[in-house]
């Protein structure tokens, strides 16, 4: 068997094969291209999977994927930065925008944790120009490993701890074969501006579709909250302050509006919905108490986005290595999501396995999300969308 290369946190496998205000532009940017991008994927893995809940963290995809740019070379990195939508951003640039978002993200108060590491087999050579490039500009960590079930249990454990707890399994049966593993892992957990009283929680009816219903604990707050009321598209967002300066916009389409908001989300809807968020009204909010996971094999959703050549006898990631027979064999995402009285807590971890040949007087506003609903956790300061979610059904795990 030939040597294998696996990439975690964002978990994906390579394969070798034969032959607003004073912002820096380039970030505003980047968090559009992650924005569109996110609403893209969304729509790609409603295509493939109708009914079921979705969520995951555009940011860990984007980030891990550029990463592998960063040692793709012609047909194989245009799509993969045309499929991440970061055409807009001189590729010479890209990588010291991720690394100036790291640091932003990682700045006190910001209450996440995210980073990227490298595990590489002794025997295995890595080119000095990735290897330096992923640890200066991704700040990832570096560490060597000779068996793979010992590298596993190793990996498994970090991304364990640094994802506190939340993913506990970012590799499983690790090849044999395996030369390398990076890992990207995104965790975030922050404390409602408004928290909701836990008494007030109760059980309420939640309608599915029109035939079907659960009941879910629905928790109740009236707050002041920023809201909008989207007349074109049919829905109302209302964004929740967390205490650290993220903020989750829960969207909820009228009776019947689902798949027309859900077409209609791209990072112009973000945009206008950024500047149409007002606070003037008293918003008698129930919001369902939640948990969620989801795991996704990339190698099927990111295919439909015309990420191909990666997957295939024809990528060309030569930048890694220095062999032109590296293609990702396997690619999986993985993410959950807590949503209670006190705040919200999220982890996201993206694997690749490289192998041979992841005040107003007026009524108040009643909102009610006891039916299908859409949410996003946007990085503070009108960050990128770090999470990204569907709820058809909180009570499926």
């Amino acid at each position: 068997m030939k040597p294998a290369i696996l990439f975690s946190l964002l978990l994906i496998v390579l394969q070798v094969h034969n032959g607003h205000g004073d912002k820096d532009p380039l970030q505003e940017k980047l968090a559009s291209s992650i924005a569109d991008f996110a609403f893209k994927f969304s729509r790609q893995v409603a295509s493939l999977q109708s009914g079921k809940n979705i969520f995951f963290s555009p940011l860990s995809i984007s980030m891990a994927f550029s990463m592998i740019g960063m040692g793709a070379k012609s047909n194989t990195q245009n799509q993969i930065y045309k499929g991440l939508g970061l055409t807009s951003i001189d590729t010479s640039k890209i990588h010291k925008e991720f690394k100036q978002l790291i640091q932003m993200l990682k700045s006190p108060g910001a209450k996440m944790d995210i980073g990227n590491a490298l595990w590489i087999k002794k025997s295995h050579r890595i080119l000095p120009k990735f290897s330096k490039g992923v640890k200066s500009l991704y700040e990832a960590e570096s560490f060597n490993f000779e068996q793979p079930s010992v590298a596993e249990k190793k990996i498994n454990d970090y991304v364990k701890k640094k994802t506190h707890g939340k993913i506990t399994e970012a590799v499983a049966g690790l090849d044999s074969t395996a030369i390398m593993v990076l890992v990207n892992y995104i965790y975030f957990k922050d404390d409602w501006e408004y928290p909701f009283d836990p008494k007030l929680t109760h059980k309420e009816d939640f309608f599915i579709d029109e035939g079907k219903t659960v009941k879910v604990d629905m928790m109740r707050n009236t707050k002041h909250y920023r809201y909008f009321h989207d007349k074109t598209l049919s829905c109302w967002v209302v964004e929740l302050p967390h205490k650290g300066g993220a903020a989750a916009w829960f969207i909820l389409p009228d009776k019947g509006k689902l798949k027309k908001v859900e077409d209609a989300m791209g990072e112009e809807t973000l945009s206008k919905w950024r500047k149409s968020l007002t606070e003037g009204k008293e918003i008698h909010l129930s919001l369902p108490k939640f948990s969620m996971s989801a795991s996704y094999n990339l190698n099927n959703v990111l295919s439909g986005l015309g990420i191909t050549d990666v997957f295939s006898s024809n990528a060309d990631l030569s930048g890694i290595s220095g062999s032109s027979g590296l293609k990702i064999n396997k690619a999986i995402h993985q993410a959950v999501l807590d949503i209670h009285e006190e705040g919200s807590e999220a982890a996201a971890v993206t694997t690749f396995e490289f192998r041979t040949l992841s005040v107003n007087a007026s009524p108040p506003v009643v909102l009610k999300f006891n039916r299908p609903f859409f949410l996003n956790i946007l990085a503070p300061n009108d960050g990128p969308v770090l999470f990204m979610g569907k709820v058809m059904n909180p009570v499926q795990k």
